[in-house]
C-alpha cells in the first residue's frame, strides 16, 4: 500500500468538503488577535496584583497561551497556502497576507516554502522547509537521546535563529508592509510605557513561545520519519484529547499525516477524514495513523489521549 493508492481509493470521498464562506473566515482571524488583546490586557491586571504563586502561574498560563494562539494565527496561513480556509482562493490569499503580515512574515514566501515541503517531503535538497532545519537532524531514528535533544533545543535557543526572523518586504503588497511596519513601531512604544508587559506578553510568545511550539511541532509531525521512501511513513498523526489539541494543535493540525495524504482538506474536517480512514483495515495497521490500542502490531503513531 502507497500514499498514491489510497489516495486514490478515498480521493471521491473527501472531494467538496466546505470551506468557510468570507464572513466566518476573517471573524475566525479577528477572534484569535482578539483572545491574544484579551490576554495581553489580563496579564497586565496580573502584573499590577500583588506578587504571588498564583499571580505567577497566571502570568506563565497567560504567556504561554498567547504563543499557541500564534501558532492557531500561523495554522490559519497554512490553510490559506492550500486554499482551504476560505471559499474564495483571493480570500485566502488576502487573509494568508494579513496573517503574515501580523507574524512579520510574507505569505508569498511562506507558501512557496511549505508547498516544496509538500512536494518534496524530507528531501533536504529540494523541501525548502526542511533544508533549513537539517541540522537539527530530525532524519535521525526516534530514541530516548534524539527526544532528549529535540527537548533540549529550544531550552538554549538554538532553533531561534531559523524560526524568528521579520520580514518587512512588500511582496505581499505594499499595504502588507505598511501594516507590519506599523506593527512594529506599535511593539516599541508598548516597550517604552511598559516594558514588562511588553516583553512578557508580547515579545516573550512571539519571537520565543510560539518559535518554539512550531519547532516541536515540527519534531511530532516528522522526527525519525524524515527521508522516507513513501508519504504514508513521512509523517504522524499526533492523538490527543479534545482539549489537548485545541490548546496545543489548534485548527486540528495534529492529524498531519492526514493532511498529507489529502492536502485538499480542510482542516476542519481533518479528523472526520480520519475518522472514514479508520475504518479500513490498511490504514489501521499503518504506522503513524492511528492509536497503538487499535493496531494489532507495531506502531509508530503518537497517542497522549491517555
Amino acid at each position: 500500500m502507497s500514499g498514491q493508492t489510497i489516495r486514490r481509493m478515498y480521493i471521491r470521498r473527501f472531494l467538496g468538503m466546505k470551506r468557510y464562506d468570507r464572513k466566518v473566515a476573517w471573524f475566525i482571524v479577528f477572534g484569535y488577535l482578539g483572545l491574544i488583546l484579551g490576554s495581553v490586557a489580563l496579564g497586565m491586571h496580573l502584573l499590577s496584583l500583588p506578587l504571588s504563586v498564583l499571580t505567577v502561574a497566571g502570568i506563565v498560563a497567560v504567556t504561554a497561551f498567547i504563543g499557541t494562539r500564534l501558532r492557531g494565527i500561523n495554522n490559519i496561513i497554512h490553510e490559506c497556502s492550500h486554499a482551504t480556509f476560505a471559499e474564495l482562493r483571493r480570500d485566502n490569499v488576502a487573509i494568508g497576507r494579513f496573517c503574515t503580515a501580523v507574524l512579520m512574515k510574507s505569505f508569498r514566501k511562506y507558501r512557496q516554502d511549505h508547498l516544496s515541503h509538500h512536494a518534496n517531503n524530507g528531501d533536504y535538497e529540494r523541501d525548502a522547509e526542511f533544508a533549513l532545519i537539517k541540522k537539527f537532524g530530525l532524519h535521525d531514528p526516534v530514541s530516548p537521546r534524539t527526544i532528549l535533544r529535540h527537548i533540549f533545543v529550544p531550552l538554549i535557543g538554538r532553533h531561534l535563529p531559523l524560526y524568528t526572523g521579520i520580514n518587512l518586504s512588500a511582496e505581499d503588497g505594499r499595504i502588507y508592509q505598511v501594516l507590519k511596519v506599523a506593527l512594529l513601531l506599535l511593539m516599541a512604544a508598548f516597550l517604552l510605557i511598559n516594558p514588562l508587559a511588553a516583553l512578557v506578553f508580547v515579545i516573550l510568545p512571539l519571537f520565543y513561545i510560539y518559535p518554539t511550539i512550531n519547532f516541536w511541532t515540527d519534531c511530532l509531525d516528522h522526527a525519525g520519519l524524515v527521508g522516507a521512501k513513501d508519504e504514508l511513513e513521512a509523517s504522524r498523526n499526533v492523538l490527543a484529547p479534545t482539549a489537548v489539541r485545541l490548546l496545543f494543535f489548534p485548527r486540528n493540525d495534529s492529524y498531519h499525516l492526514v493532511h498529507h495524504l489529502f492536502p485538499q482538506i480542510p482542516a476542519r474536517h481533518l479528523h472526520l477524514a480520519h475518522e472514514e480512514l479508520s475504518r479500513d483495515p490498511i490504514y489501521r495497521r499503518l504506522p503513524s495513523a492511528v492509536r497503538t490500542s487499535d493496531q494489532r502490531s507495531g506502531s509508530q503513531a503518537l497517542d497522549v489521549s491517555r
